[in-house]
């Protein structure tokens, strides 16, 4: 525990030291009981070893609580204590020697230090301890020495690295570098850099441009920047953009300086530091594994903890109790001004965490209610990156808007959310996967659920969502979570009646009740429920359900059978406890950090007698094996009754703590004194803020996954921080986070405070096409662009409703010039890769010969008009006398002219992103090609690329009624001087495209500059005007495929061709076999021979899967010799669909449904059928035959 000055200090000290006394007997006793049964260890004896560890456990918990208020001499004592009862543990030695540091005792403090490294040569926190000492004593190749051991063992130890940025100065934008390469999310190290190249560029050193991409990465990742600093952030980025660093150094100087005061800044550079700040050396917290067995042993420690009251002390005890007719009140946690400690929202009032010190700031925070609060939940439902909060009444419900200086505006009205009825429970959680916090009440009067519309609104949509159920008389509690393995987060509901319901996520903002099919029938039974907790307690990678009663009945433990339907787990005797209790709230938590989730439940006793006794606050500790032991007795004794509980690391001292709320409406906060003896995680999610709209700012809904050696945990996300134990294990082998869009990010050995910046990557996109060039396969472009099965368009359709793509087949041509295809044995070969997280059906494919005058350059049109595309016709545009623009500018006069003369991945960019991937501000490019009136016809030909949304956002800007997509559209000035507009534009289909646009009559007066607008994100590369040239001067060879061989391939590396503003290209030789994506579940085309699929457009395909590659090969002899002066370019045509699996794909995780040529629309209905003759059945049982199943948890992976 971090503690506060003053007074307040005093106080929770004084009852931690308390406390830590006490336990000197109590921990012996427990440690007893843990062990009952053993055998004594060689040379131990039964009562002087146990106490002696109890002794120890003690002595730790004192000294570190001495040492974090900075009570040097008295932290002393107790670690000289620990030196002396055990000799062979490092923690003593390290501490004491700790201690000595920051008393400016260097010898004593490395002799101690030295002592520790010796017995403890894997710590970290040791072996830099050991550096500080060096480097405060002058011996810098000595410090230097003691950090490279630790980047050694953990080459991503933020605190090591940063601790090199100032023990080699001429070093560090190296070391800063590898830091954002670590922790892209933080801030302190991100701005460090930034200045760092600055200076270099200053001095000509060219740190203008890379300057301004750290500056552009913190735009996309902070929360709205102060609105002092932002100022001076827009004077740097602009400066850096344009290479003027020098000039750049001083606004940034001061954004930084402006930066240093927020709550970001500080959390961030926490973990640079450590935690304690600017103070020399790291606490050790945990014994190496060479104590002796007892205290070791994980029941010994989980006996050992004890849970604390420390409400008062620690300033929560001053709320007034209610009245005797309440029924409820509020309780929710959340770190809302950013400091990186959870805040406490309790009974209508507000308090400030700070160094576990909690502050009322109701009033000053603007939090104003006429009402009793019944409910509450923090969450970021704009994704601004700050914690808002909604507050359920006894007469309805408030939405209080963070405003960003610790201050609350009530936006109920605004919102949308004015008549909202008194609930019971309150749940932000992003339902429609559509990148946004819904909110989902349980009331008396049923389920509520107010969709997020994105434009600072709410919709009521329980009904059409299909949760209007719930129980009989009302609903008043909920969870949420993915229980069948699908990505989707489902939602458990308890009724008033006392019946549970399940609604399991069919996707595109639909539920269905499921809760009979998922085994839940018992538990749906009016009387059978009063609570409900999500959890994986046995650890196999699927979420359980603790469903507790009302009284009398035992509460049921409902174990995932791994496919979302449920069993009853009866294992668990202890439980039966339970029968006395009318259970109101539990929660699955990990409160002695052992890796095994653990229960609390509270509620009010039935009975004052018999084996419940008086308690109404019941723990439980799972046994490692799924069974739970009944632990209560570590709680304090006079917890009569419970209303509400919330498990938290109020103290943020590395375990869970409980706050209670009592019959009286009051909180008991319970402090976790010795669960942070075992190793632990936490983790905190962070979505991008800009250029991006794909998930929920913290990543709420997410499911983490962590492996540590054997163990494995999963956790659904339900807050800023998730909390993982490791037990005596130093560090998690790997972290897996599957956000709510899908996209999976895999973190190896994560650190203690784990931050998961989303990664702007494409799932969906197109196939990828390589083609031999004569040395290698070289990727060329992506193909499919025009088919998009079940995709929402919604206002690209042209309207506002929600439209879907048409289901018409990709018939495309795409160029492949003839430097990019050389022959390989007589052969053209060319590979077509699914490598994104798509279906691709390839019904025919082609290779076009396109023979011409090597004075010639043969185009086609490969740009798109949706929304419907149609069969592409084909139509060859020979160049030969290309006119670049003599000028070229932006809509803010930007000189482009150089970066669009030639084809050379130099774009005009950068653009202004919005908040959603795919769309910027409305942006321009002015071209001026001089005088055309000479010209009969002209043609405009335009190369570029396009960065797509994606079927969630366009749900989104479907929702929001903002103005969502605008396409590109030509506009030419008129006699009058006003620009007109004449015609659309087609956008890119994907990478290094070429879009053509006939000028021919469009130009309304003798001006011929035109202007292009759009707010898409598309970048421009190249930029000219051509005469129509005669197509007959070329010859066109058709060429069927000769072979055809479908089989996995994996996976290519993607890089950023031509800069950051370049197109994501792949890497064909780099490799990589492992999936990124969750599978996609059906029948694929069996690997091999696959030649009679693609020959004709038959509705027989090849369906193929991430990780597919498709080898095409093409004889070259069928096409005829080139006449001299002539040379040859490619077409290659494909018929064929693509689906991506986006959560708002309509059957985006299926192969199924079948499509085929004839269908009106995707995903037909019972009307249109798949061909069901004699062909194209044969087709499925000897093609379609590879099976593909649902996701696998880490924890299947491993067995």
């Amino acid at each position: 525990m971090v503690l506060s000055a003053g007074k307040d200090r005093t106080m929770l000290l004084a009852s931690m030291i308390g406390n830590a006394l006490t336990r000197l007997g109590v921990v012996a006793m427990l440690l007893l009981i843990a062990c009952r049964g053993r055998e004594p260890a060689r040379g131990e004896g039964v009562g002087g070893g146990l106490e002696r560890d109890a002794a120890i456990l003690a002595a730790r918990t004192l000294g570190l609580a001495y040492l974090r208020s900075e009570q040097l001499a008295q932290a002393e004592t107790a670690f000289r204590k620990i030196v002396a009862l055990a000799p062979d543990q490092a923690l003593g030695y390290a501490n004491l020697g700790l201690v000595q540091l920051r008393q400016g005792r260097y010898d004593e403090a490395e002799r101690e230090i030295r002592r520790a490294a010796a017995l403890d040569t894997a710590s970290d926190d040791i072996a830099l301890t050991l550096a500080k000492v060096y480097e405060l004593t002058g011996r810098t190749a000595q410090a230097r020495s003691e950090v490279d051991r630790v980047l050694r063992r953990s080459p991503g130890e933020l605190r090591a690295l940063y601790q090199l940025v100032e023990l080699d100065p001429a070093s560090r934008e190296t070391y800063l570098g590898r830091i954002v390469e670590r922790a892209p999310g933080n801030v302190a190290a991100r701005l460090d850099l930034v200045e760092v190249l600055l200076a270099r560029g200053g001095g000509g050193g060219g740190g203008g441009d890379a300057a301004a991409a750290q500056l552009e990465a913190l735009e996309r990742q902070l929360p709205e920047l102060p609105r002092e600093a932002h100022r001076f952030f827009e004077q740097a980025l602009t400066l850096a953009r344009a290479g003027r660093a020098a000039a750049a150094a001083t606004p940034a100087a001061t954004f930084h300086r402006f930066m240093e005061t927020t709550a970001a800044y500080q959390a961030s550079l926490q973990k640079l530091r450590g935690a304690s700040g600017a103070l020399p050396g790291y606490p050790i917290l945990t014994f190496n594994p060479v104590i002796t067995p007892p205290a070791q042993d994980a029941r010994a420690i989980a006996a050992a903890i004890r849970f604390s009251d420390v409400t008062t002390t620690a300033g929560l005890a001053d709320v007034p109790p209610l009245p005797d007719t309440a029924s409820d009140a509020a309780l929710a946690t959340g770190d809302y001004d950013g400091d990186g400690s959870e805040d406490v929202f309790v009974a209508g009032r507000l308090f400030h965490n700070e160094l576990a010190r909690a502050t009322e700031t109701t009033a000053r925070a603007g939090i104003r209610l006429r009402d009793r609060a019944v409910a509450a939940a923090f969450g970021d439902y704009d994704n601004d990156g700050r914690l808002d909060l909604f507050v359920a009444t006894a007469n309805g419900g408030r939405l209080f808007r963070n405003a960003g200086d610790s201050s609350f505006t009530d936006v109920t009205a605004a919102a949308g959310l004015g008549t909202a009825p008194p609930a019971t429970t309150a749940l932000f959680v992003d339902l429609d996967h559509d990148g946004d916090l819904d909110l989902f009440l349980a009331t008396p009067a049923g389920n509520r659920v107010y969709r997020n519309v994105r434009n600072g609104q709410f919709q009521e949509m329980a009904g059409p969502m299909g949760l209007g159920g719930g129980g009989v008389g009302g609903t008043r509690d909920a969870a949420f979570g993915d229980f069948d393995g699908d990505g989707h987060v489902d939602l458990v509901v308890v009724g008033e009646d006392g019946s549970l319901t399940l609604f399991r996520n069919r996707g595109q903002g639909r539920f269905e009740d499921a809760t009979a099919a998922s085994g839940l029938a018992q538990a749906g039974t009016p009387g059978r429920a009063a609570a409900v907790a999500v959890g994986d307690y046995d650890n196999d990678g699927f979420l359980d359900l603790f469903v507790a009663a009302p009284g009398g009945t035992a509460p049921v433990l409902y174990r995932n059978r791994g496919d979302g339907t449920f069993e009853p787990d009866r294992r668990s005797g202890a439980l039966e406890a339970l029968r006395s209790l009318a259970a109101r709230a539990a929660v699955f938590f990990d409160f002695d950090n052992d890796g095994f989730l653990d229960l609390a439940v509270v509620g009010a006793p039935t009975r004052t007698g018999g084996g419940g006794g008086a308690r109404g606050v019941y723990l439980f500790r799972n046994d490692q094996t799924g069974r739970f032991l009944d632990r209560s007795g570590i709680l304090p004794k006079d917890l009569h009754t419970g209303r509400r509980v919330v498990a938290v690391d109020y103290d943020r001292d590395g375990d869970l703590d409980l706050l209670v709320i009592g019959a009286d409406g009051r909180p008991r906060l319970l402090l976790n004194d010795g669960g942070n003896a075992n190793q632990y995680v936490q983790v905190q999610l962070a979505a991008l803020g800009t250029g991006s709209g794909k998930n929920n700012r913290f990543g709420i809904g997410s499911t983490l996954e962590l492996r540590a050696g054997q163990l494995y945990e999963a956790r659904v996300v339900t807050g800023r921080v998730t909390h993982f134990g490791l037990g005596q294990r130093l560090k998690a082998d790997v972290l897996r986070a599957r956000w709510p869009n899908g996209v999976a990010q895999t973190v190896y050995y994560p650190g203690t405070d784990e931050d998961i910046l989303e990664q702007q990557i494409l799932k969906g996109s197109c196939p990828f096409l390589y083609a031999w060039d004569g040395a290698a396969f070289r990727f060329v472009t992506d193909v499919m662009w025009r088919s998009a099965l079940g995709m929402p368009l919604g206002i690209m359709a042209g309207g506002t409703d929600i439209a879907s793509a048409p289901p018409h087949a990709s018939r495309e041509y795409m160029r492949i010039p003839g430097s990019a295809l050389a022959l390989k044995n007589g052969r053209y070969v060319l590979q077509l890769t699914e490598e994104l997280w798509e279906t691709a059906y390839l019904d025919q494919a082609q290779l076009l010969a396109v023979d011409h005058p090597d004075s010639v350059d043969v185009y086609v049109d490969e740009g798109f008009l949706p929304p419907a595309p149609g069969p592409a016709a084909l139509r060859l545009y020979p160049v030969s006398h290309p006119r670049p623009p003599i000028a070229a500018t932006d809509e803010h006069g930007t000189d482009w002219l150089a970066a669009l003369r030639a084809r050379d991945d130099r774009y005009v960019a950068p653009l202004t992103l919005t908040h959603y991937q795919g769309l910027a501000t409305l942006h321009d490019l002015i071209l001026d090609f001089g005088e055309l009136s000479g010209l009969d016809s002209v043609y405009l030909l335009l190369a570029g690329w396009i960065y797509p949304t994606d079927a969630s956002i366009n749900i989104a800007l479907a929702q929001s009624g903002k103005p969502g997509v605008i396409f590109p559209y030509l506009e030419v000035k008129d006699p009058q001087g006003r620009w007109r507009r004449v015609a659309d534009v087609p956008f890119p289909s994907g990478k290094n495209k070429t879009v053509i646009v006939d000028l021919s009559g469009k130009f309304l007066s003798a001006d011929h500059r035109v202007r292009i607008r759009t707010n898409m994100e598309i970048y421009w590369d190249q930029a000219f005007v051509a005469a129509a040239g005669s197509p007959s001067a070329s010859s066109i060879t058709t060429l069927d495929p000769l072979t055809a061989d479908l089989h996995y391939r994996g996976f290519s590396r993607l890089y950023r061709k031509g800069g950051r503003y370049g197109p994501e290209w792949a890497a064909y030789e780099d490799l990589s076999r492992q999936s990124p994506w969750e599978p996609i579940v059906g029948r694929f085309t069996r690997y091999g021979d696959v030649l009679p699929l693609v020959r004709a457009p038959d509705d027989m395909y090849v369906i193929m899967a991430p990780g597919d590659e498709t080898t095409l090969t093409f004889d070259a002899s069928a096409a005829p010799p080139l006449p001299p002066g002539w040379t040859r370019d490619f077409l290659l045509y494909t018929d064929a669909w693509l689906k991506d699996s986006d959560r708002n794909t309509a059957m985006g995780g299926t192969v199924a449904p079948l499509p085929f040529h004839g269908m009106s629309r995707y995903p037909y209905g019972s009307d249109e059928a798949y061909p069901t003759d004699a062909a194209h059945t044969r087709y499925l049982e000897t093609y379609d035959t590879r099976r593909v199943g649902r996701y696998r948890p880490l924890a299947e992976r491993s067995q």
